[in-house]
């Protein structure tokens, strides 16, 4: 009886080590990428199976939506575009054949990796694992008569140039691997490393070599950027959806890991300081995060805010709620009037009295002045949408919860938010008092006129409100002790996608777009060229591209030196 026990421990045993070898064979594949790519690269993309990925990506119910949405009918229209159509044109061009979704699919192997080297003219070098048969199947192979022929060591590549772009096509194939660039040396490049490969590579690159040292295990597709080069960049300053490169400017590089599961994406980030810079954000927000109504369409919580930014946040979206108009000037200023001292002109105007001179005041000094001795910690922002029974108008209602580092002063408060608020509502003080109410987690106020705003303080915590169903769940909340352990996240955010967020979203936007006067108010998509409206046509689109999206969590850790994110994307059930 224990000699078949003992054969199949030790078939068990040589199974796993089978497993773990052939494991430890695809992650050398994998690490084997970078060691091929020429060095000075900006970026790089690795994927663990590239056609598995575009496979996916083509055959998606994603895609199909996003090609027809009004959302890719304005990025069609947008330079950016333009400028990539552009380049894809001149590689067809020199290619040979067109450069669309077919000649992808064909080139897509599994391991596979592109290094860009210039933004501006779109250099790049692609690498991918793929047989011999397969690659000669390719119609890029079947061309080759056309290319020049030339050779780097005793490998031979091929190279054409069009005339008109000076634009380049070359690819190679040797020891398994597929390679297509557009510059002569970048393909040569790889062809060297193939051959030696101690020849110097873009794994040796200093900026690349410590992204993939704080990184984890790789995701199946993963993103390395040399942020140091690539900020400073005119092309990314102008191409950068975000629109932050002063904030951008503090990292030198990036690594983004993207794991793909059956009902979710995570992306795990590292953007790494540059040296000497400290971190900007210190201490843990869960436990705040974690007042957030439940009925939040979007939350946020920051650790060390900024006080004149809070002040910011606090007037545009509690206190100063009257709507701000803006009125554009088209005239020529008037001629400036010359009036001579001994003009009859001049009679009327005394020279014995000074001029008076309205003295002008800023309302939100004391809320200044509170806000930057109370120290903030931290801050709480939600946002929480309604929609009458008729789903005709859409309210917004917004949450905050300032996090001090000593006790809120309730009178100091009081005074600082009705000093704020009297301006817009009252030369005198009608409408600015506050009424006590009370709830079973607690009493707070409620300003007695006719704008929404409550308000409650509890020892460090600041809580306002322009709802005040808000206010009693955030203050039930309080009761309740925090479960999770302090983690070091200094940021953390939620967007629930629900349907019922997706279809407020669109009815307000409507209206915005409506009150806008748009020449497409109700969001469909564009027709003969004309612009579709911005939000409830280029955005909406966007929401119904993603409409199973149900949640996306960000968590960030400011670490100093780096600074570690991690996004999820959770697909509906």
């Amino acid at each position: 009886m224990k000699r078949p026990l003992w054969i199949a421990a030790a078939a068990l045993v040589v199974g796993v080590a089978a497993l773990w070898a052939a494991n430890e064979l695809v992650q050398a594949r994998v690490a084997e990428l970078p060691s091929l790519m020429p060095d000075g690269a900006l970026l790089s993309i690795e994927a663990k199976d590239f056609s598995a990925l575009l496979k996916d990506w083509s055959g998606s119910p994603e895609k199909r939506s996003w090609l027809t949405s009004d959302n890719y009918s304005a990025f069609s229209n947008s330079r950016l575009f333009q400028r990539l159509s552009q380049a894809q044109d001149e590689f067809t061009a020199a290619a040979g054949l067109a450069t669309d979704n077919s000649l992808l699919s064909s080139v897509a192997g599994k391991q596979s990796s592109l290094a860009l080297y210039d933004i501006g003219n779109l250099e790049f070098v692609y690498i991918t694992r793929m047989d011999e048969a397969v690659a000669e199947a390719t119609p890029l192979w079947q061309l080759r008569s056309k290319f020049e022929q030339r050779s780097q060591g005793s490998a031979q590549f091929y190279v054409h140039q069009d005339p008109q772009s000076k634009r380049v096509a070359a690819f190679a194939w040797l020891d398994g691997w597929l390679i297509l660039g557009t510059r002569e040396d970048l393909v040569a490049g790889v062809l060297a490393r193939i051959e030696s490969p101690h020849t110097r590579s873009l794994a040796d690159d200093g900026w690349y070599v410590a992204s993939v040292k704080e990184a984890g295990k790789q995701g199946d597709l993963r993103m390395v950027l040399n942020l140091h080069d690539i900020v400073p960049s005119p092309y990314f300053r102008s191409y950068w959806v975000q629109r932050n490169i002063t904030e951008m400017k503090q990292y030198r590089a990036a690594i983004s890991d993207l794991y793909r599961e059956p009902q979710s994406y995570r992306e795990e980030r590292v953007l790494l300081r540059n040296p000497g810079l400290p971190a900007v954000a210190s201490g843990d927000v869960q436990s705040l995060a974690a007042l957030a109504p439940d009925d939040a369409a979007f939350y946020s919580a920051q650790a060390s805010p900024d006080p004149d930014q809070l002040l910011g946040n606090l007037r545009e979206d509690l206190i100063d709620l009257k709507p701000a108009r803006v009125q554009s000037r088209w005239e020529a200023p008037a001629a400036v009037r010359v009036i001579n001292a001994g003009s009859a002109d001049a009679l009327e105007e005394r020279i014995d009295l000074a001029p008076a001179v309205v003295k002008q005041t800023d309302a939100y000094q004391s809320l200044h002045t509170l806000l930057h001795s109370a120290q903030p910690v931290a801050q709480l922002v939600a946002w929480i949408t309604h929609s009458a029974s008729d789903s005709v108008f859409v309210s917004i209602d917004c949450a905050m919860v300032i996090t001090a580092s000593t006790n809120w002063d309730e009178k100091a408060v009081q005074e600082a938010v009705t000093d704020a608020v009297q301006p817009g509502l009252t030369a005198s003080r009608l409408g600015v008092g506050w009424a006590q109410r009370s709830s079973s987690s607690g009493s707070y106020y409620a300003l007695d006129g006719r704008i929404p705003l409550y308000f409650a303080v509890r020892e460090k915590q600041l809580l306002l409100t322009t709802d005040s169903t808000s206010m009693e769940q955030m203050m039930a909340r309080q009761l309740k002790p925090a479960e999770s352990k302090p983690q070091g996240i200094t940021y953390t955010a939620v967007f629930r996608h629900s349907a019922r967020e997706q279809q407020n979203f669109r009815s307000l936007a409507a209206h915005l777009d409506r009150a806008n006067h748009t020449d497409n108010p109700d969001g469909q998509d564009a027709q003969g060229g004309s612009s579709p409206a911005f939000f409830s046509g280029n955005i909406a689109s966007l929401s119904r591209m993603f409409e199973s999206v149900s949640r996306e969590t960000v968590e960030e850790k400011d670490q100093g030196a780096k600074v570690t994110q991690t996004v999820v994307y959770e697909w509906k059930q």
